[in-house]
């Protein structure tokens, strides 16, 4: 599955905001940086509710998971 990695200032929400990437370059634990999951047929990620659980967890418990890696800016 591939990386995706929100834009700077993007909504997490929005898979308009995120890009596909290769390896994500992401440093601290406050906001969401990078997602893995599948892509769309626009390459625009999948969110599912795996993966929004996961994503939630992420800030909750302000780690890194398999599929989601944090950033300290927005």
């Amino acid at each position: 599955m591939p990386w995706f990695q929100l834009v700077a200032g993007g909504d997490p929400a929005d898979p308009n905001d995120w890009i596909i990437t290769g390896t994500p370059s992401c440093t601290g634990v406050d906001y969401i940086c990078a997602i893995q999951t599948s892509a769309n047929a626009n390459n625009k990620p999948v969110f599912t509710t795996p993966l929004r659980n996961e994503m939630i967890h992420a800030l909750n418990t302000q780690m890194n998971t398999a599929n989601v890696h944090l950033r300290s800016i927005p």
